[in-house]
This record gives structure tokens, sequence and C-alpha cells, in this order.
């Protein structure tokens, strides 16, 4: 992370953090002129914001609001801290307790990478969590040229795209698979509200759940596709262990990781390999199983580009799409985005169920109250398989 001040210009490679911690001093429910001023200046787009406020005890809840009101596309979250006293020392504990609670600290599920198998020869074991690498060190495609990070990007050179898995607890009845990609505007993954939470949820319900770590910037969105494509291939070739019919597979993802879904549908499924980017890669046996899904879930996201849906009806019936299930709210900036590619697909012919949430913004992952919904349809999906 990096510690700004409010005040001292914008922030250098801000772009690549997905949660903002707020903090000011406030003496009443108005926001003070420089916070105002700095939220009315800089977009945060769909980032997650914390409110810190010293002296804010009682006023938490209006600041809050406010800041909601200024910034109507990100995720204000509701786990701030308000506290007496204008002074952090006097206050010492009570913030160390929240900062622990946050969720934020991500060190505790990584694992040694000398520990980790790849997709291609891994030993699945369905009744653990285990993380798995995609691709062979020497033998993964790829057409963008990345060797020094220079602070831009969010993932090291040597960082090697992996699918973690999250089996169904113990006597929960399998319904079938799901693939999940945390957004993040191709900037960095947004686990920790839209991939590690979500899984947990969908494998509560039935679903052996898997969040893929794909590549970001400076990747292109082809490659990212790619890793999905793989994760894919990895769970339907071990759909037996995994204890559901091969065909019972869904991809989902939330706002940048719903358009790696897309694009993925769109160009990369079936057997089309690496050798589609990368003339130099090697396809292996695992490249002769298919990467079909039956379900698609667009969380606050559509088909096409960055910031722009696609609305290419020949395109969407030539790739026979699969049913896609949308999600997102009334005060996402990208609603015309999601109401035109809905239009395209129906006109195209693709199933497409739609749940609209009153008063949500950009971001709000497995907040919301849509998971059960999800869960009915795509269960249903996969009983008609």
């Amino acid at each position: 992370g990096i510690l700004y001040e409010i005040g001292e210009g914008e922030p250098e490679n801000f772009e690549t953090y997905e949660t903002v911690l707020l903090g000011f001093v406030a003496d009443t429910p108005e926001l003070p002129d420089r916070v105002q001023e700095f939220l009315n200046t800089y977009d945060f787009g769909a980032k997650s914001i914390i409110p810190f406020v010293l002296n804010g005890e009682n006023v938490i809840d209006e600041l809050t609001d406010d800041i909601s009101q200024i910034q109507p596309g990100s995720l204000i979250r509701d786990n701030g801290l308000g506290i007496s006293g204008e002074n952090i020392e006097e206050n010492t504990q009570e913030i160390t307790e929240w900062t622990e609670n946050l969720g934020l600290d991500q060190t505790g599920r990584s694992t040694e990478s000398s520990d980790i198998q790849t997709v291609a020869d891994g030993q699945v074991d369905p009744t653990s969590r285990q993380t798995f690498y995609l691709w062979e060190t020497e033998n993964m495609p790829t057409v963008t040229e990345y060797k020094e990070n220079n602070g831009r990007y969010a993932d090291d050179p040597d960082f090697r795209p992996a699918v973690r898995t999250f089996p169904v607890p113990e006597g929960t009845n399998v319904k079938g698979a799901v693939l999940i990609c945390a957004g993040g505007a191709f900037q960095y993954r947004s686990d920790q509200y839209e991939g590690t939470p979500v899984a947990e949820a969908l494998r509560e319900r039935g679903y052996q759940s898997f969040v893929v770590d794909y590549r970001l910037r400076p990747y292109t969105q082809e490659e990212g596709a790619l890793d999905l494509a793989r994760a894919v291939r990895f769970v339907r070739n071990h759909a037996d262990d995994y204890g559901f019919q091969e065909e019972d597979i869904a991809v989902m993802g939330f706002s940048a990781g719903g358009i790696l879904s897309g694009e993925m549908l769109l160009n990369f499924d079936g057997t089309v390999n690496g050798t589609a980017l990368d003339e130099n890669y090697i396809p292996d046996k695992l490249d002769q199983v298919s990467a079909d899904a039956s379900a698609c879930g667009m969380i606050y996201s559509f088909y096409g580009r960055l910031s722009v849906a696609s609305t290419d009806v020949e395109k969407f019936r030539e790739s026979a799409l699969p049913p896609t299930y949308f999600v997102y709210g009334t005060r996402d900036p990208f609603v015309g985005e999601f109401e035109e590619c809905i239009d395209a697909l129906e006109e195209a012919g693709v199933s497409v169920e739609s749940h609209v949430l009153e008063g949500m913004p950009h971001g709000f992952g497995v907040e919301g109250g849509w998971i059960d919904g999800y869960d009915q349809w795509l269960n249903k999906i996969f009983e008609e398989n």
C-alpha cells in the first residue's frame, strides 16, 4: 500500500489499489472542505472506500452517506471507524483491533511456490483446498514482453496464473462447478470482495468453486482469457474427482472478471488453445479437453472490452453463448452498457436473466443478496443439462 496525504497532488500509481482507507478529522456531520474537494476532483471508479474518522464517533453514518453521494461508482464499506478524540495515540488499541478485522491482510492464504502443483499433472484432493499453477514455467502462451515492474503493475514478472479450489463441505450435495474471476479493471484482482467470499458462499450452496488468478496488465485481455480457459479444462478434466457431471460448469466474473469470462466464451472456448495467440506455445493433453461452459454470470459486467459493452448481435449468435445471468445496481455508472448488451444478446437468441438491485453501486461483491437468486438460476440450468 501507499500512504497519501490529501492535498499533496494525485497519488502516484494509485490505480493499482482496490481499497482506499479515507482518514480525516471531523467535528461535524459535514465533510471537511479539504476532503470534499479531494473527493470531487479524484475519481475512485469502482474502488472500495473505508472511512476512518477521528472525532467522528457520532457522525460516521452521515459522513459515509456524503462520501457515497460524491463517489456514486464506488462502494462505501459499512465497516468504517469513527472514534472519539483527535489523537490516534489515545485510541491505539481500538484502531489496531479494527484494522485487524478488516480482512485486508491476505498473507494467511499464501502458499510456498514449491508446494504448488500444476493443472497438467497435479494430484487433486476434492476434500482439501489446493492451489494449482495453470501453465508450465516455460510453456505459457504469451504475446506480451514483461520483464521488469516499474511500479505500475500489481503482479511482478514472475507471477504465475493459478486456480484455487474451494471444495463443497462434506455431506453437502454437489450441484456443479463454478469458476470465479474477481474484477479490478485488469489492474488488480479484488479477491477480498469478489473472489474468496463468493467462493465460500457458493461452496456452502453445493458448488465446487474455483477462483482464477488470471494475468493482469500489462498482459492483454486475451492472455487472461486463455488463463480462464485453461482453468475450465482443468475443472472439466477432474469432474469425476469433484463429483459433478462434466457439462455442469459455469464461469462468472465481476466487472473486468466478467469481461474476461465473456472474452473466453466468445473467442477461446471449445478446444481453442494457446497457439491462437502464441505460435510458440506447445499444446498438451489438457488442451484436448473442452473449455466450454454451460452458464455465465455477469456481475456488474458485460460481454465486450473494458468500459465498453459489445452489441455485436452476429458475433453473439455465431458464438453459441450459454445462458447468462446479469446482476447490477441502479447506481452503477455502466447501467446503460449493461442494458445495451442485454438487448443485443436477446436479439441474438441468447437466454438472459437480469436482476437490478436498487441503490447498489458498482463493486458490491458478495453483498446485495443476489447469491440466492443466482444459485436458483444456476441449479436450474444444471438440472436441465
